[in-house]
């Protein structure tokens, strides 16, 4: 078939369609009623500022920060797990709290303020939390961290091949 032939065809078949195809093309679409939110309320976190904010105790000492929040499936947060002990992220264990368990509040000078009812020895001893889900950086993490474990491997057994062909050098007869 021609090109200008095929072009007739498929504007004849567009023309000829079957009304209801024509009038669903027509009708007007549904429009959406979500309400847009165009600021941030006063009264509420951005869970990014949220996530990483010191957790005091009743004293005003830091006894651990937000480390993640957990929803439930309506949206909720369910839980806070805050990391507690260690120097810069070493050392330190998670451990998983109900959100309603720490105390919200502002300062005299604005800072928000996250507190807990217990001492930092108490959240030490608190059984560990293990998530169940893993973000994209923990994946990251874990890859990462199995490919320098194969990599040490291959370099001790690299080293030891070496070390055995050195050996073999100086027992093998001197040629004169």
């Amino acid at each position: 078939m021609k090109p200008n032939v095929m072009i007739f065809a498929g504007a004849l078949a567009l023309m000829t369609a079957p009304v209801s195809l024509q009038v669903l093309a027509q009708a007007p679409k549904p429009v959406v009623t979500i309400p847009f939110v165009t600021e941030q309320p006063a009264t509420e976190w951005l869970a990014h500022v949220f996530i990483g904010a010191d957790v005091q105790n009743a004293s005003a000492e830091t006894v651990g920060d937000v480390r993640d929040l957990i929803f439930d499936r309506t949206g909720r947060i369910s839980t806070v797990v805050i990391g507690v002990g260690g120097f810069l992220g070493v050392g330190e264990k998670h451990v998983a709290v109900p959100f309603n368990a720490l105390t919200y509040s502002v300062g005299k000078d604005g800072a928000r303020i996250i507190s807990i009812a217990l001492s930092k020895d108490e959240l030490k001893l608190a059984p560990i939390f293990k998530a169940t889900e893993k973000t994209r950086m923990d994946k990251v993490k874990d890859k990462a961290s199995d490919m320098g474990q194969k990599t040490m491997d291959k370099a001790v057994e690299m080293k030891d091949q070496a070390a055995k062909k050195i050996e073999d050098m100086k027992s093998a007869p001197v040629k004169q």
